[in-house]
């Protein structure tokens, strides 16, 4: 990346105060940068570090007293923290750039497979037959692409990505390394006292825009479609099992678990380490507090949290008051006495 400063405050939609000509080659931290990096204040507790900072221009908010930064380069903007993340995809679109657009002449691809325009296929990258590689995608060294899967546009498959068969992948999805998708769903019978497994004949089926983190796992459903609706985003070691529908633009943080069958509505956001039931329909616009555990129902727009769940409200009075239950039950037994005395 090189911009001036007007051409980068033309890009983000800002006012720029300052030096308008200074060249602009990276971005970093308020306490790293220096004089050719951008920086941001998203948060006025870094106050002090935005004024102290060595950056060649800081991006601050439209009610921010500029008075404060005096001989600083600054361009005010509605959110400083977009703004920021709009220079950061400008250096990872030059990055991404970069890669050959070249097939490694170690891949192992059927010829019975399809690869698109400008795609890059790593060093020992399997694909099997009949699978689609859409235009520019870039699959990264030792991934495996099973027999019919099908992958969009624009997609990004870093390493060690496992992509099991018939599987569908949207455009501009990104699978970040050792994410698993379409294993088995856990799916056994116990009879006579024996665990007999229940063949896994399903696929998946990942929307546009998706990005799953690393060492996530999205099983294959018994039949029918495990899906991720578009835009949502899955972050690393989450378990998505079986026949699970999620809708578009959730947001899943690390260490959750979605047990088999349920669905999840549009725009859920779902704490870290919570665990949810199987069979069970969460609606649109629901935040699970991390550290949950959901075993029912849950309706439209509802916050949430806890084990047993709660509104959220009142599960954070509960634990309050668990720490209190060492006091409390001594207080109890010291009038239990007092009352047995008299």
């Amino acid at each position: 990346m090189r911009l001036k400063a007007f051409e980068l405050a033309e890009i983000v939609s800002g006012e720029l105060i300052g030096d308008k000509d200074i060249i602009l080659t990276g971005a970093n931290g308020l306490s790293e940068a220096n004089s050719n990096e951008i920086s941001f204040l998203g948060n006025l507790k870094y106050l002090q570090d935005a004024l102290n900072t060595y950056a060649g221009v800081t991006f601050v908010g439209l009610d921010i007293d500029i008075s404060q930064f005096k001989s600083k380069n600054i361009i005010k903007v509605k959110n400083p923290q977009y703004a920021y993340s709009i220079v950061l995809s400008i250096i990872e679109k030059e990055r991404l750039s970069l890669i050959s657009k070249t097939v490694h002449q170690s891949a192992s691809i059927s010829d019975k497979a399809k690869i698109g325009k400008d795609a890059y296929i790593g060093q020992n990258v399997v694909i099997e037959d009949g699978a689609v590689i859409g235009d520019n995608a870039k699959i990264f060294p030792n991934v495996y692409i099973g027999r019919d899967v099908k992958i969009g546009n624009d997609c990004l498959i870093y390493p060690n990505v496992v992509i099991r068969e018939d599987s569908l992948i949207g455009d501009r999805v990104v699978l970040q390394p050792g994410v698993v998708i379409g294993g088995d769903g856990f799916g056994f019978a116990t009879i006579e006292g024996e665990n007999k497994k229940i063949p896994q004949i399903g696929i998946v089926e990942i929307g546009n825009d998706v990005e799953i983190g690393s060492n996530t796992i999205i099983d294959r459903a018994t039949v029918d479609a495990t899906k991720i609706g578009n835009g949502t985003k899955i972050d690393n070691l989450v378990v998505i099992a079986h026949n699970v529908q999620i809708g578009q633009n959730c947001i899943i943080v690390s260490q959750a678990g979605i047990a088999g069958s349920t669905h999840l509505g549009n725009n859920v956001t779902i704490g870290g380490q919570t665990g949810l039931a199987g069979h069970i329909k969460i609606g649109n616009n629901v935040t699970i507090s991390s550290q949950s555990g959901i075993s029912g129902n849950i309706k439209d727009g509802e916050v949430v949290g806890g084990n047993p769940m709660a509104q959220l409200s009142q599960s954070i009075k509960i634990r309050a008051l668990m720490r209190k239950l060492p006091g409390m039950y001594s207080d109890i037994r010291k009038i239990k006495k007092d009352l047995e005395d008299k």
